[in-house]
């Protein structure tokens, strides 16, 4: 099945919100053996709506439309879809009683304008929507089929993976099975070089690289009739790509780096802490996004300044005069200092140059080191990241939880 995905909303076109669903919907349809071909968006009108519909129509099998579900004036998604195919739009009373438990649960007022959220062709397939107020639905014309998804990705997102996935798992002859290979400290060049003989369109198998965010992917999408025979061929591709890529391999499919280190933490009853400078806080908030870590993170701190270096973790004043804030000194001392003072098992460093300003012929922006103090061993690195100040300091943190995760997986495993 082909799939064009359609974005409705003046903000969208305008270029005010960014297209995030498109990205979403793309990567998850190809899961299930759905091929993503034509992105469109379409501002709020009649006209312009049914114009990208139709164009979509004439070129694939699914069309996937996201926002105009709303209650306002200028929410005609549905509208537009239902005059294109000649369907009269019915208010479903089980939908408006459903809507205003939700808004009971809010504590709040339901306008009457949020009726018009409840209104829907009779031949409408419904799709529940638990984290908002507007219900998608799937439409069928003849041999194609129009799927309407709410614009806020927290409704969206939820909608299409627990209703709209499995009701096209029941439509496609085949099953799909897609492994992503995460890698991290390879570029995509390097790595294709590497797995050049691995890669590319096979007969039911599909090995192609992806840049994700700050690390690498190699995806592979196995499909066929008999889903064990195609778990296993995939499988098969996923070891043979891990025997030459092993040592960058950060995780698979949906895995987050912070959650793999958190169950290694687990395993090995450790504790942590950290103290950052030129990250200011990501790092603990990053560690922050695993349910559970309250019982094994003590606390974070932020000393930005060489005062509070000195102050909260006790960095040597005579390491700063001679070596900087910005030093493998101070992120070793750093590093041990949190440990020691929080009491913990693993104590973690950042301090750097995330720019613009602020570098030096000797000391770059970009320039960041990292400290991993476990246990009695201290770890420091030193980084030479690019980009703007926002993109440094977020490679930054990925870098440190790299590190933190092939140490603790050598010991804790």
């Amino acid at each position: 099945m082909k799939a064009e995905i359609i974005a409705v909303g003046n903000e969208i076109v305008t270029g005010n919100t960014i297209n995030t669903n498109a990205a979403y919907i793309a990567k998850q349809i190809q899961t299930i053996g759905i091929t993503p071909k034509y992105h469109s968006a379409a501002c709020d009108t009649l006209s312009e709506i049914q114009d990208v519909l139709s164009k979509g129509l004439e070129r694939a099998d699914v069309i996937f439309i996201t926002g105009g579900l709303g209650p306002t004036e200028d929410d005609l998604t549905k509208e537009a879809v239902s005059y294109y195919l000649n369907k009269e739009l019915f208010i479903r009373e089980d939908i408006v009683q459903n809507m205003k438990a939700y808004f009971e649960k809010l504590n709040r007022y339901m306008p009457d304008s949020n009726k018009k959220q409840a209104a829907f062709p009779a031949d409408a397939y419904i799709l529940e929507n638990k984290n908002g107020t507007a219900p998608g639905c799937i439409l069928e014309k003849e041999d194609q089929y129009i799927v309407l998804l709410p614009g806020p990705p927290k409704e969206m997102k939820p909608m299409l993976d627990q209703y709209v996935l499995p009701y096209f798992k029941q439509k496609l002859d085949y099953c799909y099975h897609t492994i992503d290979i995460k890698l991290f400290g390879i570029g995509e060049s390097e790595m294709a070089e590497k797995i050049k003989h691995l890669l590319g369109n096979f007969e039911d198998v599909t090995v192609a690289p992806y840049i994700g965010d700050n690390e690498v992917i190699v995806r592979i999408t196995a499909c066929g009739k008999n889903r064990g025979e195609v778990i296993e061929r995939a499988e098969t591709i996923k070891n043979n790509v891990c025997n030459c890529l092993g040592e960058y391999v950060i995780g698979y499919n949906e895995d987050k780096l912070e959650n793999v280190i958190l169950e290694l933490i687990k395993q090995c009853n450790y504790t942590l802490a950290t103290v950052e400078s030129c990250t200011g806080g990501m790092l603990a908030s990053t560690f922050v996004n695993s349910s559970g870590i309250s019982s094994y993170f003590n606390e974070g701190i932020i000393t930005y300044s060489n005062e509070a270096k000195i102050k909260y973790v006790g960095v040597s004043s005579d390491t700063l005069k001679m070596y900087g804030a910005v030093s493998r000194q101070t992120a070793k001392e750093m590093a041990e200092g949190i440990r020691i003072k929080a009491g913990v098992d693993i104590g973690l460093s950042t301090t750097g140059i995330a720019g613009p300003n602020g570098g030096s012929i000797e000391k770059p922006v970009g320039l960041v080191y990292i400290g991993i103090a476990l246990r009695d061993e201290t770890y420091v690195y030193e980084l030479r990241l690019t980009g703007d100040r926002q993109a440094i300091r977020e490679k930054t943190v990925k870098s440190l939880l790299v590190k933190l995760y092939k140490q603790l997986k050598q010991i804790c495993t």
